[in-house]
């Protein structure tokens, strides 16, 4: 804040990626769904710069965090090189690294590094080999990421030792209204419940994509469908026609091709108890269990997920890249998600960018104390240097 982010006071409520308009608080990891609001006390920790004229996932809260933090820079005289993209550290006889090698246009750029090197150029999610070896699960399908995002920091990395954890991590968004989502059934290829609809969609993502072989039908009525679609708060590039229509349960189970009588089981189950405005088999919120009445629409949302890796290089508290020997890498330090970070187990918007300026700040302050060497410094990010 004090870089000039201005954050509203204002808190979003309604289930999605991030709020339409510049309210600043939310949930933001389904800290208020089941399972985990039944064991923790749900708070909202989702923080969201406030900016209008949003476009959410072409210039959304991460553009407003990025704006004044680059202006800031620049105001107090940091001196960034642009069009390079970096090749390789530069490492001392004793381990110690030294600085980066880099091109530009053709042409080697060598940078001497003063206190340290910081690695922050993302994650490994377009480059299709590291993706084949270690995250085989996404593979041909990266998404929420930047083609920059080629794995070269981890390479780096590695190639003088760096340990590594959670390669095989990654965040599995699913693609779909969560206005929608909520208000519906979402059914496996067997015409089941599996997952509830109001948890946070990377956790759908990774139940689908997981344990589902990407398979899943949204199954909705026509009120509950009006309803969504007409909601403010629902995402139009998310929003979703249905593929399939009918006048009740066990036609629209033959239009979708499932076993006979299996959707009818699951939407019989579900309204038994949804007429009491409970869900004792998954845990919806009882804000969004109504009985599925009249006319029922299916959404084909097979193979709607994708998704960023991870994991990266180890590093400690001071954001220092550990060695294979579990010790600092003398001058090296990484943030954000080339590093293994705090969203191994699982994803919630925003931590991105919480991994990386937070540990980017400690990054920047450990290297900050280090003894000098002579002649400059370099930060490699994404195919910048600065």
């Amino acid at each position: 804040m004090d870089a000039g982010v201005v954050f509203k006071e204002s808190f979003w409520g309604q289930p999605g990626w991030e709020p339409p308009h510049d309210d600043g608080l939310m949930y933001s990891g389904g800290e208020n769904a089941a399972p985990f609001s039944t064991s923790i006390s749900p708070a909202p920790r989702g923080h969201v710069p406030q900016m209008s004229g949003k476009n959410t996932g072409k210039q959304g809260g991460g553009y407003m965090l990025m704006k004044p933090l680059v202006e800031t820079t620049q105001a107090l005289g940091v001196r960034a090189e642009y069009d390079l993209r970096v090749q390789s550290l530069v490492v001392e006889s004793d381990g110690r690294v030294v600085g980066i090698d880099a091109t530009r246009y053709g042409k080697d750029v060598y940078v001497k590094a003063r206190r340290g090197v910081v690695l922050a150029m993302g994650s490994f999610a377009f480059n299709e080999e590291m993706v084949r070896a270690n995250a085989p699960r996404i593979l041909g399908r990266p998404a929420a990421s930047i083609e920059a995002h080629d794995g070269r920091a981890i390479q780096m990395g590695q190639s003088i030792g760096a340990a590594t954890a959670h390669m095989d991590a990654t965040e599995d968004a699913f693609f779909c209204d969560p206005q929608l989502l909520v208000r519906g059934l979402l059914v496996n290829g067997r015409g089941q419940r599996y997952i509830n609809e109001d948890t946070y969609p990377g956790r759908l993502g990774q139940a689908t994509l997981f344990h589902q072989e990407n398979q899943a039908f949204l199954v909705i009525d026509e009120a509950a469908f009006e309803e969504g679609s007409a909601s403010e708060t629902s995402s139009p590039e998310l929003l979703m026609q249905p593929t399939w229509v009918a006048d009740n349960a066990a036609e629209l189970e033959a239009e979708m091709g499932l076993s006979a009588g299996s959707l009818q089981a699951t939407i019989e189950q579900y309204n038994r108890f949804a007429a009491e405005g409970t869900d004792p088999l998954l845990g919806k919120n009882p804000k969004w269990v109504k009985p599925l009445h009249g006319a029922l629409a299916a959404i084909d949302l097979r193979g709607r997920t994708g998704g960023f890796t991870l994991g990266g290089p180890k590093t400690d508290a001071d954001s220092r890249v550990l060695h294979v020997s579990g010790a600092p890498i003398p001058g090296l330090f990484a943030a954000g998600l080339c590093t293994s970070g705090v969203c191994a187990g699982g994803y919630a918007s925003g931590t991105s960018l919480g991994d990386g300026s937070f540990f980017g700040r400690r990054a920047g302050i450990s290297a900050a104390q280090q003894a000098k060497s002579p002649d400059g410094i370099a930060m490699a990010q994404g195919a910048a240097a600065h």
